[in-house]
């Protein structure tokens, strides 16, 4: 009898623990972000029930997050984190498990492209060309601007850019921007 309480009391506590959340998705809010604006992405884990473990991330600009500890007395799956990029570009944003103080790293790891496109010109603010084009000269008063090709090939964005009131957008091959509006 005494041993079978002795096995019991060791045996109770490894049971008690939940399997480690494997990470397994990343997903970004708004799918066409902006500089400038907060881009919010949410990291979903599969078996995040009760477990707990270290997670990295990675914004890649060259920003990262320090180790965060998911579950247990922290925030659990599915976790919601905001970033500001300063400049257009694509990103791969990657997800993976790391050891955070006495968490152990989460299982699995996931990665995203995003793709941030450059923001008009806020009032008395420098505009922001889209990536693989550069301002050309300055920006008016009245808020046009035109930015040229920072490389041969510059391909015309996905989407075009929003231009302060009284501006439309322009595009040819050989520059782009905000012109004012006739």
């Amino acid at each position: 009898m005494r041993r079978t309480l002795i096995a019991l009391a060791f045996a109770a506590p490894l049971t008690a623990f939940a399997a480690n959340p494997t990470i397994d998705k990343i997903t970004a809010t708004p799918s066409q972000a902006k500089v400038g604006e907060p881009v919010t992405i949410t990291i979903e884990a599969s078996d995040a029930e009760g477990g707990m473990c270290g997670l990295d991330l990675n914004w890649g600009d060259g920003n990262r997050m320090p180790p965060k500890k998911v579950g247990g007395n922290h925030k659990n799956f599915p976790l919601t984190l905001q970033h500001t990029y300063t400049k257009p570009g694509t990103y791969e944003i990657k997800a993976d498990g790391k050891r955070a103080e006495t968490y152990l790293g989460c299982m699995g790891k996931a990665k995203l492209m995003l793709t941030v496109e450059g923001a008009a010109a806020a009032a008395g603010g420098k505009p922001a060309c889209p990536a693989d084009w550069k301002l050309k000269g300055k920006a008016a008063k009245d808020g046009s601007f035109t930015c040229a090709p920072s490389k041969k090939g510059a391909a015309k964005p996905e989407k075009e850019l929003t231009c302060p009131a009284g501006t439309s957008y322009f595009f040819s091959s050989k520059s782009l921007g905000c012109e004012k509006s006739q």
